[in-house]
């Protein structure tokens, strides 16, 4: 059975590498198995450069740690280009290009803290899902 591929938000990917919990658990289903499964994380370049952006900016001290996160995710992550798809469905670029990246990467969900994305519940048949609700919904 073919793992379920997962964007993970920027924001996601931030606050699992800074803070840890639930989030970390969610971001941890990439190398790992809860219950049966595993995901397949898909990734784009935009979302690795705000990834970066963030982190140097908001949380340096992390950066030693994001070189091996970055590590993690060019072997896992399945890489699509950006820039075939307009998205335009929320107010913030960024949010959209998590969007495309979803749609290139034919992807299950997104998992997100943010509630932009969260009030849309799907987009394309893609589930758009908290960490806590992605953890769980592997559990099943």
């Amino acid at each position: 059975m073919r793992r379920p591929r997962v964007v993970f938000d920027t924001n996601v990917l931030v606050s699992a590498l800074v803070f840890g919990g639930i989030l970390r658990q969610a971001v941890d289903l990439i190398g790992s198995k809860i219950g049966s499964k595993s995901v397949r994380p898909v990734m784009s370049e935009a979302i690795l450069t705000e990834l970066r952006r963030i982190i140097s900016v908001k949380f340096p001290e992390f950066a030693p740690l994001l070189s091996r996160y970055e590590s993690l995710l060019r072997h896992y992550a399945f890489w699509v280009p950006l820039g075939g798809q307009v998205v335009s469905v929320v107010r913030d670029p960024d949010d959209n290009a998590i969007l495309e990246t979803s749609l290139v990467g034919k992807c299950e969900f997104v998992t997100s803290g943010d509630k932009d994305l969260l009030a849309l519940g799907t987009y394309k048949g893609i589930r758009i899902v908290t960490p806590a609700e992605l953890v769980e919904l592997l559990k099943e």
